[in-house]
């Protein structure tokens, strides 16, 4: 049985047409009586008789079948445009109906479309368990009907997304109040399996006709609320704001770039020197990451960074980083040291320590001139694994730096648990050094700190000389910033690393 749109009107044409033909053999046959001879009619009249018993019993027969084909085709049609579990609407049949909503609206009656997404759901499956999660989405569907009065201006979209059509008289406090009154019967306890279940929601709200005129349009407005109201944590929603709703499409678009990006080759690694302040001399580089977008250009890593540790990018994108990185170590005629940064989702994800020793052995690059880069946030609740890998890398030979110190979970527990080989001091606090008396004194008690646990000291972002200046007198051992080199792309540029002899730092 065939289900195809484009043959909806199959069964009435091939109706039509026997009841044509029906009535054509009648005509004939009166036709054919006609001209029988009288001796003959009877006969003739008998057979003319039986024809048309069997055109009729072929006629029931057929109306009866066709009738029962459309009846399990609007069944199946059914079946196809409602959720199994809850009866609602899915996501293709709330489609036409928000097309519908708009496309009968000539005097363009107002409404909202809202995206609700109930937070934390997979918390709730793993919880209470499969059946009871499932009676929570059949009473949350409930309420939405119930609410809307009308069971097509809702829709159940995906696992725990729903959406709802609100109309209101196109005042802000008709919204609010039907707001109220959605949100009230929401959030109500669930009962599921004789307990009582609270939830909270993430939902987007786009306005008709005010933020857009088309359906598509205006169901991507309230998906960009939404993610926007999921970015910002749990139990918020937003409504559709163009500017900031934007930001987050773009964000969209470069999280789905960045598996392509890798392929083909966009990423690449700038080296920024660092210097000693004692000698004078270049002692490594620190290598980082930039994004050359073939339509957006430069790709700045404080926006692609944070989108790769959500959609689990940052894994193949880190190794991609420490692997190149060692790799054009290694080919330096000075063998500098060369800096990576790790991410903590790493650490949570693969073996760390593992892929440092494969990168240091397909490279060939030496041990102690690889410092890997962590920072604060790898330590709230850091588990034995990830300390097990720390201590490993460092078997290795590796170096150990601690990044940003001062900006994320400062605590001084860590510090002593594990014996880090240098402490980075972050440029927040280099920046304001010349003119801070409180940045001053921060700095000098980092200092005093490190030292006394034998770690040394880098400060990053010097831009002038006179901050320079401050933090060479202050015991600083390394310096990193604009003052002394940018960040390049020393396959195109390149520089000390390929000369034997070593370069003098002057302040």
């Amino acid at each position: 049985m065939s289900v195809l749109p484009a043959k909806k009107g199959r069964p009435k044409k091939q109706l039509y047409a026997l009841s044509g033909l029906m009535a054509g053999n009648f005509c004939y046959a009166l036709f054919i009586f006609w001209l029988t001879p009288e001796d003959s009619q009877l006969t003739t009249f008998i057979q003319m008789a039986l024809i048309a018993l069997t055109s009729a019993l072929a006629f029931m027969v057929f109306y009866r079948y066709n009738k029962r084909e459309m009846e399990m085709k609007k069944v199946v049609e059914d079946l196809s445009a409602n959720d199994k579990l809850t009866g609602l609407p899915n996501r293709a049949k709330f489609s036409q109906v928000l097309h519908d909503q708009i496309g009968t609206g000539a005097n363009h009656n107002p409404f909202a479309l809202m995206l609700l997404d109930i937070d934390r759901f997979k918390e709730l499956n793993t919880i209470l368990g499969y059946k009871a999660a499932d009676k929570l989405l059949l009473e949350f569907g409930a309420r939405l009907t119930n609410y809307c009065q009308n069971k097509n201006n809702c829709a159940r979209l995906s696992g725990n997304e729903f959406a709802v059509i609100v109309p209101y008289d196109g005042s802000g406090p008709d919204l609010e109040t039907q707001m109220h009154r959605l949100f009230a019967s929401l959030y109500k306890p669930y009962i599921c399996d004789d307990k009582a279940v609270d939830i909270t929601m993430s939902g987007g709200i786009a306005l008709f006709p005010d933020d857009d005129l088309a359906a598509n349009q205006l169901a991507k407005d309230a998906e960009l609320a939404l993610l926007r109201a999921k970015a910002q944590g749990h139990n918020t929603i937003f409504c559709y704001e163009e500017t900031a709703d934007e930001k987050i499409h773009e964000f969209q678009l470069l999280s789905h770039d960045m598996d392509r990006a890798l392929r083909e080759g966009e990423f690449k690694l700038f080296f920024q020197p660092q210097f000693s302040f004692d000698s004078g001399d270049q002692i490594g580089f620190e290598a980082l990451i930039r994004w050359e977008h073939p339509e957006k250009g430069l790709v700045s890593p404080a926006d692609f960074i944070p989108l790769a540790e959500k959609n689990g990018m940052i894994v193949p994108i880190s190794e991609f980083v420490l692997m190149e990185a060692c790799k054009t170590a290694a080919t330096w005629v000075n063998p500098l040291r060369v800096g990576v940064n790790l991410s903590p989702v790493q650490f949570q994800q693969i073996d760390v320590a593992e892929l440092t020793e494969r990168a240091l052995r397909e490279t060939g690059l030496a041990p102690d001139r690889l410092e890997l880069e962590v920072t604060e946030s790898l330590f709230i609740n850091i588990s034995d694994g990830t300390a097990d890998m720390l201590r490993r890398i460092q078997i290795l030979g590796v170096s150990i730096a601690l990044d940003d110190f001062g900006t994320g979970y400062s605590s001084l527990n860590y510090l002593n648990n594990f014996p880090f080989n240098k402490l980075k001091i972050d440029r927040s606090f280099v920046k304001d050094l010349a003119f801070d008396n409180g940045a001053m004194a921060i700095i000098s008690a980092v200092i005093g700190m490190a030292k006394s646990l034998e770690m040394r000291i880098t400060a990053e972002g010097i831009d002038n000389p006179e901050v320079m200046e401050i933090l060479k007198i202050a015991g600083c051992h390394e310096a990193q910033g604009f003052l002394l080199g940018k960040p390049r792309d020393i396959r195109e540029v390149p520089g000390i690393e390929m000369d034997a002899p070593q370069k003098a730092l002057t302040a």
